[in-house]
């Protein structure tokens, strides 16, 4: 009887060891995940830029986002079992465009990138299933000091998803 009682509390420390570390390389791995997720994101504007032609009520223009290379990042745990973790990156774009044009057609063919103006995005991603979900995107007003949502309230940005 007391080899029992001492058995089963040595049992329970060291299968209660053994499952610390593994909890805690989980979230290692998903901060990496995270990290080469944004460096991916931040990456793609050099192979695509988001161009595109756009239509506005000062007529049509071209335009394309760079992202800067310095951007934060932050995650952290949630009570949830569906996204167990949420992870927020703010960067600075700059969205290079060219002149107004009367017509798509002048647009199209303008690759004078005269112009440019740069903000401030944050988007919210939620670890599902063992992938990043974006779950929103939020362009920061120096105005009114507020971050607003693209979705909702329509972004500079929002062509560059």
């Amino acid at each position: 009887m007391c080899y029992r009682k001492l058995v089963l509390p040595l049992l329970i420390l060291m299968l209660g060891a053994t499952a610390l570390p593994a909890s805690a390389q989980s979230d290692a791995d998903v901060a990496k995940s995270f990290k080469a997720y944004v460096v991916d994101y931040v990456a793609s504007y050099k192979t695509d830029r988001r161009e595109q032609v756009v239509k506005t009520s000062g007529g049509w223009y071209r335009q394309y986002f760079e992202v800067d290379p310095e951007y934060s990042i932050d995650l952290r745990k949630t009570d949830s079992l569906i996204s167990p973790y949420l992870g927020v990156a703010e960067f600075a774009l700059t969205m290079h465009y060219t002149a107004f044009h009367k017509t798509q057609t002048e647009a199209e063919a303008d690759h004078n990138f005269v112009k440019s103006m740069s903000m401030k995005l944050r988007h919210t991603y939620a670890y599902q299933d063992g992938a990043w979900v974006l779950k929103s995107r939020e362009e920061y007003s120096s105005i009114f000091g507020t971050w607003d949502d693209c979705d909702r309230d329509g972004c500079v940005g929002k062509g560059a998803k």
